[in-house]
């Protein structure tokens, strides 16, 4: 039992958990934790610009290594700020640790100074949001907060601690490592269920698996590749998990959504059985209205989180467990009852014909040479520039929406994106957490001029701190999405959606980045590649077209 001011206490069980990084902004209530990390290399404090950017970081680092992160904000709107950054933690399963300092007990409840009831103000936004009421309590909630948000459906949690709590005061504890007070499982589904969608999925003519962010969280993605090869199924991923499985698979047709393929939502509705690996099928990938998936066609449903069973389509079999463990399982009892598999060539054929469509839909649009440049224009050069484990985060936005259809990604935990919370300028701090996660690979982020003024505050981060993310702004000078609608929708009465911006390279440079301004494609590769090996961060400027594109066709 170890005895140690409590400020240094909080760090010290931080490290137990091998939290590496704090993400926040320093403030008076958590001068007593941050203060510890002094001249400490195994946990550093990243202080951000803004507490949603420390969120925001947190989310992005979590994503790409799978581990726990911390945000460490100070009382008041300094733990409110991280609301929107938190909201994407939720719809994003990211196992964020929200550590508040707060103003003194005596001040709570009594309109004091920074006071606010921050555990309700955050609770529809974690798993679980608590207080502090004792010093002594600290340790055990610390480690019922990581508990928390690694088990089940991952996700973040707010620890609220009032500064008296901690401000000269003492901690005694153990310091115990994780693995004697928590147990990372792999929940296995019911025999009987497993049973029962082997059976449907022997029988079936046209099956299709629908990859989800769970086959990403529990690394299912062989499990998922092996199940599509057995009973040749077509693969589809759901939407913003395109990196759930290779995109070069011959069974890969393309991604749905919006912005992604009609060849997938029509691949998705010809299927008469869909196996969802680990995914809640939501509005994203199949629009609710039974326009993308047939009414007929038989759900077999997976999913760690029972609510989530049959929750927007109703189901032939439902299972509840991880995605790795039940593949498993699923491989095993079918290759009992059939070792071969099944084979479908009549259905194989017809998938891969839309898989071919698609590529070769999109090879046209190399040919397209105008001048500004269209958005679709930079996608092929990307696609040649881009190393192939790279680390992609694409910020919300129209232009940027465009990458969904035209990216290609070959390995788990490459792509991170707004996962249906839909908030612009998330791209750029998700990015800095991305490459924090994994120092070595390459870090690249996918703005419009819209989301990136949102967040370039953070370029001030990332060169404090050497953190040489990548970050390429395609610049149409207009909120893309909103001005679409008005144009469509309501007469061309645009409102605010008409932007004057900076020169965003210029920008960059200020803060002591390096900037590029590219004005033709084959300009591309060479900026990517030096901002690269530059090793600092970089902005690349592309001005391009406005260009709204129709969604993708789902009523088929």
């Amino acid at each position: 039992m170890e005895n140690m001011k409590a400020g240094r206490a909080v760090i010290e069980l931080l490290r137990a958990e091998q939290v590496e990084y704090l993400f926040g902004v320093t403030g008076l209530t958590t001068n007593s934790m941050v203060t510890e990390t002094y001249g400490r290399e195994d946990i550093k404090f990243i202080d951000t610009r803004h507490e949603e950017g420390a969120a925001l970081m947190a989310y992005g680092f979590s994503k790409v290594t799978g581990k726990p992160s911390v945000c460490m904000t100070t009382s008041g709107a300094g733990t409110i700020n991280l609301a929107g950054g938190i909201s994407l933690a939720y719809k994003g399963r990211a196992p964020v640790v929200i550590i508040s300092g707060d103003t003194a007990m005596e001040y709570i409840g009594r309109d004091g100074s920074q006071a606010f009831d921050l555990v309700n103000i955050l609770k529809p936004l974690t798993k679980i949001a608590v207080q502090a009421n004792t010093t002594a309590r600290v340790p055990s909630l610390i480690r019922d907060s990581f508990r928390t948000a690694l088990s089940g459906k991952q996700g973040p949690v707010l620890l609220d601690i009032p500064r008296d709590l901690l401000d000269k005061e003492m901690i005694s504890d153990d310091f115990l490592k994780p693995d004697s007070y928590r147990s990372i499982s792999r929940t296995q589904g019911d025999e009987q269920s497993i049973q029962l969608a082997s059976q449907l999925l022997l029988n079936a003519k046209s099956p299709l698996l629908l990859a989800g962010g769970g086959v990403l969280d529990s690394e299912a993605s062989k499990e998922a590749v092996a199940l599509a090869e057995l009973l040749d199924m077509a693969i589809v991923p759901s939407y913003g998990h395109h990196d759930a499985v290779p995109n070069s698979h011959p069974n890969y047709v393309g991604p749905p959504g919006a912005r992604g393929s009609g060849e997938a939502h029509e691949a998705m509705n010809k299927a008469d059985v869909i196996l969802a690996l680990g995914t809640r099928i939501n509005q994203a990938s199949t629009a609710w209205d039974y326009s993308i998936i047939n009414p007929s066609t038989k759900i077999i449903q997976i999913d760690i989180d029972p609510i989530e069973i049959g929750r927007n389509y109703p189901v032939a079999v439902g299972i509840v467990g991880d995605a790795a463990a039940i593949g498993q399982q699923l491989i095993k009892h079918i290759s009992s009852i059939s070792p071969q598999g099944n084979s479908l060539p009549e259905w194989k054929q017809t998938f891969t014909n839309l898989a071919q469509s698609r590529l070769n839909r999109l090879k046209e649009e190399e040919n397209i040479s105008e001048t500004p440049i269209m958005p679709q224009q930079v996608f092929p050069e990307f696609n040649k520039i881009f190393p192939e484990d790279a680390m992609i985060t694409i910020d919300a936005g129209v232009a940027p929406g465009l990458s969904y259809d035209r990216l290609k990604f070959e390995h788990p935990r490459t792509m991170f994106n707004y996962v249906g919370q839909g908030a612009l300028g998330m791209g750029y701090s998700v990015g800095l957490g991305t490459k924090l996660g994994r120092p070595n690979k390459t870090a690249i982020s996918i703005h419009g001029d819209g989301g990136f003024l949102y967040t370039c505050g953070e370029i001030n981060t990332a060169v404090r701190h050497n953190i040489p993310l990548v970050s390429i702004v395609l610049n149409n000078n207009c909120m893309g999405a909103e001005k679409s609608q008005q144009k469509n929708l309501h007469e061309e009465h645009y409102v605010g959606v008409n932007l004057t911006n900076p020169r965003f390279d210029k920008l960059a440079e200020v803060f002591g980045a390096k900037g590029f301004y590219i004005e033709k494609p084959d300009q591309i590769s060479d900026a990517v590649n030096e901002a690269i090996k530059s090793g600092m961060p970089s902005v690349i400027e592309i001005p391009v077209q406005e260009y709204f594109p129709p969604a993708a066709p789902t009523g088929l």
